[in-house]
């Protein structure tokens, strides 16, 4: 086979845009291998002449795009306080600027990869031939490519092992040096390369294997960088054995023949082992929000960065080294709303009461703005990684950490209950345990956090005291789907099972859902939605996304006046006395069953904030516990929650003004009445009986002891009487019988009108419910002034009568 440069140049005369050492290139490429060889001559003689040879196998370079990759545009996520969290990629990859870069790691890594980098021109043609040679020989298979080829395979010709991607990567590396300086490939390669675990780059390998910068490494370990390039498995440098260091040291030989190092630097630095450091995780600033904001751009097609998975994550991480396909992505800003310095205190006070690794629980403090609905903070009291012993976890508790809210739900089962019509003065019977059927195979049975005897509660009671039997007849009155779909509506997220202990937070949610769903109530029934991403920009400072705040009036304004009225008695007299921060303040304390999640949930009109208690990876049981010196017998929404919360809004009320909520809307009222329901006919049943069916209806129950004939503890009579209409909350006298006869005693009625004494008689008779009887006997008198007064009665004033006593009442009657 024999090519003359004539016929090379003949090709450039007839218009092809192919230079000859292209050409060549091509052809050496293909000659060194016995098969390229045999297809070559094949294809020659099969077509005949060097154009049908060209076109088939020799790309046109010059029509094609060969930019490299801009390797320095990493995605930055930044907080509201403009403090840079990290930076948004898959890999470890820390480009560096070549003039950045020391002479000696260049000079080591060319000794390695291509010591003849600086002459060739793309192709090394001498180190072809003697790779050609040992193939043809039977010796090892030598490597022929050049950096430059290499960078060419990396980026625009893949890896495929046929002839024609050899025959293109030769001439497109040629093409290559002929587009950009031997320092713009070089440095491009160099920050490109994958050097093993997980790291690209140059820098990222001098970190990774030997916690060093650049411009800090000795001569043996800047020979040993480019080791694991060829083979990172092979020649992984933590490996104990000899492959590793015989490369390196074949390395500084070749320091040494290229007069990079003295022959005794040399020496010196063969004299001992590769000495590795331990691989270390990353440490970035509040990983959790790093992850939460890639993920949300990631999983949401609305910032305008691609309608799939993969097209937005191209455009936020770039593209890696090894996709031949992929151009563009990266180099993005994103600014998030969290602030960095409350952030940081929210953790600092979490680890202050919870010390990782000390076998107590743990915490999460989530924080939103009432009127943009933006994520101020989302901080967990662990820390981030995998040490599990130590305390981290590879989740944020925030976001992520979904939970049983407890009574922190029950404002959710409130507002059904407003919305159906049934007011905050509403009574309920509160005694514990509620025996409830709804509908399932077996009753509920429904119990208050401890002991008390029967009664009533009203609806706005039962809401800050926490009154489990009274919200559970409330979720079977409303119906548990009425009760998922205010919670949705109003913020929640996560799936709810419409299941009647939902009410008492049966359903798993995140701290920051229930802090967003609280501040739809701050809002008057606002909800405002809740969101992470500011903006992103792109490299050039372009606006890619801004948030538009986005409000949807979910509940009427009055009921939620009403509600959140209810909510800062919570503070003033009820069970989150500890929250107290001296201005206006709505909240609730949530406690799951057996003290397994506690939590404090509240706001002020600027923000609203969420704290979880609880352990991270199971609910246990949280008794007897001594936290800050504080022993805490069990605990609950009350105990600790809510202390954490005032400590930490107190930090950011700090230089807050003070804001009270709006005024009552029209109508707010309404939600206050008193329903009216009809006396039950309770006369004649065991007086327990009957309590039970007043406490039903909410009304409350006084006694009254008489004596009857009805057996002991049976009702003979009430007040009001059977379906008079009355109001709730009103207590009823029941009359109820002692067991002893009845008897009255007689007044004394001497010297009263016949009329008078027949009066007092009635009532006596009617009050006492005696039926005795009386007569009236006359006898005369000369007195006329005496006329029609009663002169003797018997039995006598003070005497025990029964049913069977005749009273018998003499009158004077006027005789002249």
């Amino acid at each position: 086979m024999d090519i003359s440069i004539h016929e090379a140049q003949q090709v450039e005369q007839e218009g092809r845009r192919f230079t000859a050492a292209a050409i060549l290139a091509a052809i050496v490429v293909i000659a060194s291998s016995w098969f390229g060889l045999f297809v070559f001559l094949g294809a020659n003689s099969a077509h005949g002449t060097l154009q049908d040879l060209r076109e088939a196998w020799i790309p046109d370079v010059e029509s094609m795009t060969l930019d490299l990759p801009n390797l320095s545009r990493l995605s930055s996520v930044f907080t509201a306080d403009g403090v840079l969290l990290g930076q948004l990629t898959e890999r470890n990859s820390q480009p560096t600027p070549f003039d950045e870069i020391p002479n000696l790691v260049i000079g080591a890594v060319l000794s390695a990869e291509d010591e003849d980098f600086m002459e060739h021109s793309g192709v090394d043609y001498q180190a072809v031939a003697r790779a050609l040679i040992e193939d043809l020989s039977g010796g090892p298979k030598q490597g022929g490519s050049t950096i430059t080829q290499q960078v060419v395979k990396q980026n625009f010709v893949g890896s495929e092992s046929t002839l024609r991607r050899k025959v293109a990567e030769a001439t497109i590396a040629i093409e290559l040096e002929r587009r950009f300086t031997k320092e713009q490939i070089l440095e491009y390669y160099l920050n490109s390369v994958y050097f093993g675990s997980n790291a690209y780059g140059i820098t990222a390998a001098a970190q990774e294997y030997f916690g060093k910068n650049l411009d800090e490494l000795t001569i043996a370990e800047a020979a040993a960088l480019p080791v694991p390039i060829r083979n990172p498995s092979l020649y992984d440098l933590r490996n104990d054995s000899e492959i590793p260091r015989r490369a390196r040291d074949a390395v500084i030989d070749n320091m040494v023949q290229e007069g990079y190092i003295t022959a005794a630097e040399g020496l010196a630095a063969k004299a001992g082992p590769i000495a590795t450091v331990v691989h270390e995780e990353f440490i970035d600033l509040a990983p959790q929000v790093l992850i939460a904001a890639r993920d949300t751009i990631l999983n949401d097609a609305r910032f305008g960065l691609g309608a799939t998975y993969l097209q937005r994550k191209r455009a936020l991480f770039g593209c890696p080294a090894d996709d031949s396909e992929c151009a563009g992505g990266g180099g993005l800003k994103v600014y998030t709303t969290v602030d960095f310095a409350l952030q940081e205190e929210a953790r600092r006070i979490l680890q202050e009461w919870f010390p990782p690794g000390t076998g107590l629980p743990t915490g999460a403090i989530a924080m939103v703005d009432n009127r943009t609905g933006a994520t101020l903070v989302m901080a967990s009291g662990l820390d981030f990684g995998t040490d599990i012993e130590a305390g981290q976890r590879q989740y944020d508790l925030a976001t992520k950490g979904r939970r049983n809210p407890g009574s922190a739900f029950k404002p959710f089962g409130l507002v059904a209950a407003l919305e159906q019509g049934i007011p905050l003065n509403s009574f309920w019977d509160y005694s514990t345990p509620q025996i409830l059927d709804f509908g399932g195979l077996e009753p509920w049975e429904c119990h208050n956090a401890g002991t008390n005897a029967p009664g009533i509660r009203s609806l706005e009671e039962a809401l800050y005291l926490s009154t489990n039997t009274v919200f559970c007849q409330v979720s079977i009155a409303v119906g548990p789907e009425n009760i998922v779909d205010v919670a949705h509506r109003m913020g929640i997220k996560s799936p709810l099972g419409a299941v009647p202990a939902i009410v008492l937070g049966a359903q798993a949610v995140s701290p920051l859902e229930m802090a967003s769903a609280y501040s739809t109530i701050a809002n008057y029934g606002l909800r405002t939605e809740n969101y992470l991403i500011e903006r992103i920009e792109d490299s050039e400072g372009n606006i890619v996304y801004q948030h538009q705040v986005e409000s949807t009036q979910v509940l009427e304004p009055a009921l939620s006046a009403a509600t959140l009225r209810t909510m800062e008695k919570v503070i003033s007299i009820g069970t989150g006395g500890r929250a107290y921060i001296g201005r206006p303040q709505f909240g609730k304390t949530g406690t799951h069953e057996a003290y397994r999640d506690a939590w404090y949930v509240g706001g002020i009109p600027q923000v609203t904030t969420a704290v979880w208690v609880g352990y991270p990876d199971a609910q246990v049981e949280m008794r007897n516990l001594t936290i800050k010196g504080e022993f805490v017998a069990r605990m609950t929404g009350g105990s600790i929650p809510a202390p954490i919360w005032k400590e930490f809004m107190e930090i950011v009320v700090a230089d807050m003004p003070v804001e009270d909520f709006p005024a009552n809307p029209s109508g707010f009222e309404t939600y206050y009445a008193t329903p009216r329901v009809e006396m039950p006919d309770v006369i004649g049943l065991d007086f327990d009986d009957a309590v039970e069916d007043l406490l039903k209806v909410g009304l409350d129950a006084g006694i009254k002891l008489v004596n009857s004939d009805e057996p002991e503890g049976t009702v003979v009579a009430s007040d009001p009487g059977p379906r008079e209409r009355v109001r709730q909350g009103t207590e009823v006298e029941l009359e109820v019988s002692n067991g002893l006869s009845p008897t009255v005693v007689l007044p004394n009625l001497l010297g009263l009108s016949q009329a008078q004494a027949h009066q007092q008689l009635t009532q006596l008779r009617d009050g006492s419910r005696v039926a005795f009887t009386w007569v009236f006997d006359e006898v005369s008198t000369s007195v006329a002034s005496d006329d029609g007064l009663v002169q003797a009665m018997v039995p006598g004033p003070g005497s025990v009568i029964d049913e069977n006593t005749q009273v018998v009442v003499t009158v004077w009657r006027y005789s002249p």
